[in-house]
């Protein structure tokens, strides 16, 4: 494979603008480098390009190829561009990518893959100190689409025993990532450098070298944190694989993901240096799939239940389209469905994952919630993610001896088709009394205790619209009328039953499909889960009859609930994505 630098004859001082120009007046090297890690099928040859004056004006393009290469990645030593200047880069395989504006000025960085054996390089240059340098470029004969990288980490790790962070740590060394994350807690109880030496280095230490880590809570039990940036930044120095130590959050790119290490122990609220750096950093990313991760969790089922102080990460990540959120605190696993910063479902929302299983004693599952999809609370082990460029798959690792699992997969917001979506209005809907009495008026009850009796609604849809379509996700939104501070449970119904001769003895109960607390009036949406989303497929294409659902008070529930019903205001909605 041969490196082609092609650039049409257009002078001496174009043909190096277009390769290797240096910006006048610039520093050697950029002021931040954006570290690559690459899969393990890619190679890097690096490009030598001579300094050269500015170029004030182009028209005529570059060219890096290698012969066979299935895509290309370009670095970047540098690229500033003023004015309204931009660079161009097209892709033999078809693919584009323009750089408009002044985020990329004073960072090097590299592109995300290009597919084809080569890229075309075309500078729209008026301003006389714009201007780039490209230092190597990566490439692969892998197809882009079969080429994928495995990170892997946890959080909440090494405490005084040390045994079951030697069985987690014992777990990334048999996956052999090319990268680990830590989120937060990494040495107990106080991150002092000793106990970072003593109790972290024997076991997660190990793999140090391939370590990014974020603190936690604990490292700022140490001033500063200073024993957990000396661990991992060498004593006293101000920067290093932890970051800066005066901030803690940091970016770097593996494969075509860029990751993003924060710090929430900056006060009660996260400061807002720090988010003009994410939103920056953001900005500047060319990669088509994101994760940042970071302790303290937006939401949370367990001895916490979430802090709001993270709200602002979620903003500026969901904004640029993020994918995953890594997380702990909580010391057990907790999944949840894609949701926007509102802690609402959505379809190009953000999967938070809590994966605070690293070592350290477990803390219960508490309540639930309709977005979460997959808990536990007693296995030790770490969050193995294999990225590709258009997705992720997520595996949790049980330590040696334990037999819980997990797997999820996805596909980036950036590369995914937006989904289309089909609202349905319930057909049929009835309130049913243990008593053996029904109520078909305006409104549907749910209610463990009222006069003696407990109350159930009944509810069901015609979804033979969906049938054929690509289901993504399916919802139940209800016009809540009186709220209840109790849990509510969604069920199958396994037996047929109209409005006219419903009963509660006779409307059967099959699968869970869901859960909520209806804690406020208004528009209220409950998720329905794996099951609840194949069974309204099972429905749509007929291998299933379609019996409706329930919605029951969970356990000990005695505060009833009311909604619209579709005599009412507002019917019952059934509310389906599909993509094509």
């Amino acid at each position: 494979m041969n490196l082609i630098l092609q650039r049409a004859p257009i002078g001496a001082a174009i043909a190096a603008a277009l390769i290797g120009g240096a910006l006048a007046g610039a520093p050697a090297h950029a002021a931040q480098r954006t570290l690559q890690l690459s899969e393990d099928s890619t190679h890097s040859k690096p490009v030598q390009a001579a300094k050269a004056t500015p170029l004030a004006a182009a028209t005529m393009p570059g060219r890096v190829c290698e012969t066979g290469a299935q895509w290309l990645r370009l670095g970047f030593k540098e690229l500033k561009l003023s004015g309204y200047d931009s660079l161009v880069l097209s892709s033999s395989g078809g693919d584009r990518l323009v750089f408009e504006g002044r985020h990329w000025n004073d960072r090097s960085f590299t592109t995300r893959a290009l597919r084809g054996e080569c890229v075309d390089i075309k500078p729209y240059f008026s301003q006389p100190d714009s201007g780039f340098q490209l230092d190597r470029y990566d490439y692969s004969a892998v197809p882009l689409n079969l080429a994928s990288v495995v990170v892997a980490g946890a959080g909440d790790i090494c405490d005084t025993s040390g045994t079951a962070c030697k069985g987690t740590s014992d777990l990334i060394v048999s996956i052999n990532p090319t990268a680990v994350f830590t989120a937060g807690d990494n040495a107990y109880d106080s991150g002092t450098l000793s106990e970072f030496n003593n109790r972290y280095a024997p076991t997660w230490g190990r793999f140090k070298a391939l370590t990014s880590p974020s603190p936690g809570n604990h490292e700022y039990y140490t001033s500063g944190a200073s024993g957990y940036f000396d661990y991992f930044n060498g004593v006293g120095n101000q920067t290093g694989p932890a970051g800066d130590r005066s901030k803690g959050y940091y970016s770097w790119d593996v494969g075509d993901w860029h990751f993003i290490a924060l710090n929430t122990m900056t006060g009660g609220t996260v400061s807002t240096t720090q988010i003009n750096w994410l939103k920056a950093d953001l900005a500047a990313n060319t990669k088509p799939c994101t994760a940042a991760y970071f302790h303290h969790p937006l939401l949370s089922r367990g001895s916490y239940s979430g802090y709001s102080q993270v709200k602002p990460f979620w903003d500026a990540l969901y904004a640029a389209k993020a994918d995953l959120v890594l997380v702990g605190h909580d010391h057990n696993y907790q999944r949840y469905a894609k949701m926007n910063p509102s802690q609402q479902p959505a379809a190009d929302g953000i999967r938070q994952v809590l994966v605070g299983t690293g070592g350290r004693s477990f803390y219960d599952i508490s309540g639930s919630h309709s977005l979460l999809e997959a808990s536990n609370d007693s296995t030790h082990g770490v969050l193995k993610l294999t990225l590709t460029a258009t997705g992720y798959t997520g595996d949790f690792v049980p330590r040696a001896g334990s037999s819980y699992t997990d797997r999820f997969t996805g596909t980036c917001n950036k590369n995914s088709t937006p989904p289309s979506s089909l609202t349905l209005n319930a057909v049929r809907d009835v309130t049913v009394k243990s008593g053996g009495s029904r109520v078909n008026t305006a409104v549907l009850y749910a209610d463990g205790s009222d006069g003696g009796q407990q109350l159930r609604g009944l509810m069901g849809w015609n979804v033979s619209s969906a049938a054929g379509l690509n289901l993504q996700s399916a919802q139940l939104k209800l016009q809540v009328s009186d709220r209840s501070t109790g849990g509510y449970d969604l069920y199958q119904v396994t037996a047929a039953w109209t409005e006219s001769n419903a009963t509660y003895s006779g409307a059967t109960l099959g699968s869970k499909l869901g859960s909520f607390v209806p804690s406020a009036t208004g528009t209220q949406y409950l998720n329905l889960n794996a099951a609840g989303l194949q069974l309204v497929k099972n429905w749509a294409n007929g291998s299933v009859a379609n019996h409706g659902v329930i919605l029951v008070p969970a356990s000990g529930v005695t505060d009833g609930v009311d909604w619209s019903s579709r005599e009412g205001a507002s019917a019952p909605q059934l509310l389906l994505t599909y993509t094509p």
